[in-house]
């Protein structure tokens, strides 16, 4: 998933296991505040970024 702009809907789950689903108000250089139905909340743009496949034996050669 690349990086959301302001005005995008997103629905992105936190390392927490928390699953926040909303409007993007707006972005900074760390994160962005994510305007949702039940709640709104600030995410860390990492939390956008695909995780790493750890299963692939290729990469634990």
């Amino acid at each position: 998933m690349s990086l959301p702009k302001p005005g995008d809907n997103v629905k992105v789950t936190l390392l927490s296991g928390e699953t926040i689903e909303g409007i993007v108000d707006w972005i900074d250089g760390n994160g962005a505040w994510v305007r949702g139905v039940q709640k709104s909340r600030w995410v860390p743009l990492e939390a956008f970024e695909p995780t790493p496949q750890e299963d692939d034996p290729k990469d634990s050669e």
